[in-house]
């Protein structure tokens, strides 16, 4: 099933941030959005068919491989821009630039600014600041050197400098900013000049009185001028055009260096100014400015832009710098002021595809009652009802539903499952843009084995969890009843030694609340529990499980307990422990058996007192409607005591896969295990694998030469000490593949499932997958390959395979692509009808080639068109024993 966790790693990508000005700088360190994935992310796809057998109705699917890419890093920087400004001799000057790093990885830059030969004059005192709050001024003493930007992060440099005091009228003096990437040596220039001049010189500086917003927020501009000239200007017009989505003049407080000034045009203003709003427009129009001189304006806007992002302005600025009409005037610009519009993450998940509504009839999905053993499906919308674009993780924060169980969140197809798209192990929408929604469907497979009552309801609850802002977290709850079946069973669990209150009769659940028994044992250590299940009725077998709370929905264990393994005895104790369970044997009428629950404790499990745990036997093969006196289960509660906690880097194995085979047939299953953590696991790290049917066995092999196909030289692997070095670096991969055989059912319609968890040097289990396999007479092959077409011209640059790939961008900037090919094979006896294919754009990657299937039915290939993203399919109309089939398609990558 897929995996079911809380997301506690949170990263937060910041946001490219634009625009500046003369005088003045744009930004200081912006914001990240959960967008496009980082250099080093891998990107994952799966593929997935679906299909009838032979005189059946029931829809099959089957599953590809997982392929990967990994993106490149791509180093790259952009320094803006040229400036010229007019100044006096002897004037302090300051050139303001904006550095950003346009790769898709952390880079560091190294930062200087000289004079330039060739000119009138050198600066002295020549410095190059940071200028974090954007007013053009440095923000200290200190000048800076060299600095570190993330992806898309951008810093805002102030150049300051002296003029000579001796400088004369049309003197130039050149300076030349540098910003050098540390990691590959490529270097962007930028010059100022600025001119000596005997007339006036209009600077004008725009800032916001705050730096970040929300939507609504009323903001007070202040637009600083002064003439730095020798002489008074002529008039100065000072223009103000405001983008009613971004901003939006708002009246009150408007004043010209104090003193209150009217937007109506042709009211009354002091004298020496003419102020007005005409539309979007604000108009200042100042008579002179007098030599050496300073003052300011002051007016209040207010923030209509809904999504996070930046919103820049700029204040366009013509004087008269002789005071005589006759001669041109100068233009120029203040500098750009930048508002932020905070990120303001939200989700929400409901049952309704018209809005995100959170009404409490909305946040309930039911689905009509299914029978024993059948699938069950519930659809859901995931919203973003942030303003910034976002991811979501989707995981269960109660699961009722009965157990055993599978379940597992799909596309909207009900046939693709949801893949981890940002590397944290847990299925995840992708990226959702403000106010986007994405249709997913929760299927589970209802248990054969679970007794109910007639008019008993079960509830799951999916939750979607923001990636950018984990405490930003939705639930909805999907609702469905079983239509149970009729059977005599009577069975009863206890502990043993039998003593007065162990649980005697059947749903004699607790001892007053309180457990029967309660074993304890340090970290690390096992707790064995032997049970006994006495049966009367219908010869028939019991299915073993534990769980936390009670409820068997999924199955899940207390906090600290890492696996529960059942065991066969002939003793009375479980002093000695016989082979590995899943069931009793057929218990007749009055049998009974001692059987072991053996409890492995986590060495990094926290102390706890009386922690319960709960028993179960269920009918491996029918289920009562009479439980009151016929019930097919029964269930006792227990209680363990334990201590300690220490924690552990996130590891993931993945993906869950399912699969065909024929009697007596073998499966290879390819499975990824990412070292996410900041350390590496070493030799101690090892598997443990389980089939529920005792006649599978599974073996678990090293893809040690990594070119995604199973060979005979791939080692065996039990423990990591068969990688290189005998660990798996921090950060690292490796693929898996996991034999399964069926080594003596003939029959068709056995599933069984494989669990293959790993384990750390205190077996404690740190991550883990389950593939499920069917036996079949019809054992269908869906194998997923990949190649790079860098070009894009529609030709595999290399031979297709299953093995992971870089991908990137190339020199001219254009995405690279990739040629996926799916192959269909029907290695079983009989034919089937209809195959469809089904895949999606993954990550990052839009469609760039349509969909190639020389067998398909004329009609049935679709797919986003060309730049966009989706799904595709196609179907073939048959294929019959033996026989294969292709369909392929192009991406190309469109991140960073």
């Amino acid at each position: 099933m897929g995996k079911v966790m809380v997301n506690t790693k949170t990263g937060k990508l910041l946001q490219r941030m634009l625009l500046c000005g003369v005088g003045a700088m744009v930004v200081g360190v912006s914001v990240h959005s959960a967008s496009t994935p980082s250099a080093g992310s891998i990107i994952s796809n799966m593929a997935v068919g679906e299909y009838k057998e032979e005189g059946s109705t029931a829809l099959q699917t089957s599953r590809s491989n997982m392929v990967q890419t990994t993106i490149i890093p791509v180093y790259s920087l952009t320094l803006t821009a040229d400036r010229s400004i007019q100044a006096k001799a002897g004037q302090t000057i300051y050139f303001s630039h904006e550095l950003t790093n346009t790769g898709n990885t952390t880079d560091t830059y190294n930062l200087s600014v000289a004079n330039l030969a060739g000119d009138s004059f050198d600066y002295s005192n020549l410095q190059l600041f940071l200028d974090l709050n954007r007013d053009g001024i440095p923000d200290s003493t200190t000048p800076v050197s060299s600095y570190t930007l993330a992806s898309g992060e951008s810093l805002a440099l102030v150049v300051k400098g002296d003029l000579p005091a001796g400088a004369t009228l049309n003197q130039t003096g050149r300076v030349e900013v540098k910003a050098v990437s540390a990691t590959t040596s490529t270097q962007v220039l930028n010059t100022d000049i600025a001119t000596v001049t005997d007339k006036s010189a209009i600077l004008v500086r725009k800032s916001f009185s705050v730096s970040e917003v929300n939507q609504n927020d009323i903001v007070t501009v202040r637009l600083d001028y002064q003439n730095n000239g020798a002489t008074a200007s002529g008039v100065v017009d000072l223009t103000d055009v405001f983008d009613p989505a971004q901003l939006s003049y708002q009246a009150g407080g408007e004043n010209w260096n104090g003193v209150a000034v009217n937007p109506a045009s042709g009211a009354n203003d002091p004298a020496g100014i003419d102020y007005y709003l005409n539309a979007n427009t604000l108009h200042m129009t100042l008579n002179s400015v007098p030599a050496n001189s300073a003052g300011y304006i002051q007016f209040n806007v207010k923030v209509n832009r809904s999504q996070a992002g930046q919103i820049p302005n700029t204040v366009a600025v013509s004087y008269d710098d002789d005071n005589n009409t006759g001669t041109p005037n100068i233009l120029t610009n203040s500098n750009t002021a930048v508002l932020t519009l905070k990120p303001r993450y939200a989700v929400e998940i409901n049952g309704i595809a018209a809005s995100a509504s959170n009404a409490a009839a909305d946040n309930l999905v039911v689905a009509p009652a299914v029978a024993t053993g059948a699938e069950v499906s519930f659809i859901n919308y995931v919203w973003n009802t942030g303003n910034t674009e976002d991811r979501f993780n989707l995981t269960f924060t109660s699961d009722g539903l009965p157990a055993p169980h599978q379940i597992e969140f799909y596309r909207a197809d009900g046939i693709t499952p949801l893949l981890d798209s940002n590397g944290d192990g847990i299925p995840d929408t992708g990226v959702l843009q403000p106010g986007e929604k994405l249709q997913i469907v929760v299927k589970a497979r209802m248990p054969s084995t679970y007794a109910d009552t007639s008019s008993s309801n079960y509830s799951v609850f999916p939750q979607a969890q923001s990636v950018g802002d984990s405490t930003k977290t939705d639930t909805v709850e999907d609702r469905t009843s079983l239509v149970v079946t009729d059977a005599t069973r009577l069975v009863d669990l206890t502990n043993r030694p039998e003593t007065s209150s162990n649980g005697l009769g059947n749903g004699n659940v607790d001892n007053g609340g309180a457990a029967w028994k309660t074993l304890s044992a340090n970290t690390g250590a096992t707790v064995v529990f032997p049970l006994n299940v006495k049966h009367a009725g219908t010869p028939t077998a019991y299915v073993l499980s534990a769980d936390a709370d009670g409820n068997f929905a999924s199955l899940n264990l207390p906090a600290g307990v890492t696996g529960v393994k059942f065991y066969a005895t002939a003793t009375t104790d479980c002093s000695v422990l016989g082979a590995e369970i899943g069931s009793t044997r057929v218990l007749s009428d009055g049998e009974e058996q001692l059987y072991c629950a053996v409890v492995q404790l986590s060495a990094q499990a926290a102390s706890a007192t009386a922690l319960p745990i709960y028993f179960r036997v269920s009918a491996a093969t029918y289920v009562s409607s009479n439980n009151a006196s016929n019930p097919g289960f029964d269930t006792i509660k227990d209680a363990i005591s334990i201590n300690s906690l220490n924690s552990t880097g996130v590891i993931a194995l993945e993906p869950d896969l399912r699969g065909q085979i024929a009697p007596n047939g073998t499966i290879v299953y390819s499975h990824t295990l990412t070292n996410h953590s900041a350390a590496a696991l070493g030799a101690a790290y090892h598997f443990s694998i389980s089939n529920d049917r005792s006649n599978f066995n599974t073996a678990l092999y090293y893809d040690a030469n990594d070119n995604g196909v199973f060979d005979s030289t791939d080692p065996l692997m039990t423990d990591l000490s068969v990688l290189p070095g005998g660990q798996l670096a921090a950060g690292a991969q490796i693929r898996l593949f996991a034999k399964v055989q069926n080594t003596a059912y003939t029959g068709v319609g056995v599933v069984n499932t494989t669990i293959i968890s790993l384990l750390d040097g205190a077996n404690s289990s740190v991550d883990s997958v389950t593939d499920i396999t069917t036996i079949s007479d019809t054992q269908i092959r869906l194998t997923k390959l990949q190649a790079k077409d860098d070009a894009c011209d529609g030709t595999p640059d290399g031979a297709f395979t299953t093995a992971t790939l870089t991908i990137g961008r190339n020199p001219d900037g254009s995405g690279q692509c990739v040629i996926y090919r799916l192959v269909v094979q029907n290695q079983g006896a009989l034919g089937i009808g209809a195959f469809t294919f089904r895949d999606n754009t993954p990550e990052a990657m839009v469609i760039f080639s349509a969909p190639v299937c020389a067998d398909c039915t004329a009609g049935t290939i679709s797919s986003p068109v060309a730049g966009q993203s989706g799904s595709v399919r196609g179907t073939v109309p048959d294929i019959a024993s033996g026989a294969s089939h292709e369909f392929e398609f192009g991406v190309r990558y469109v991140g960073q």
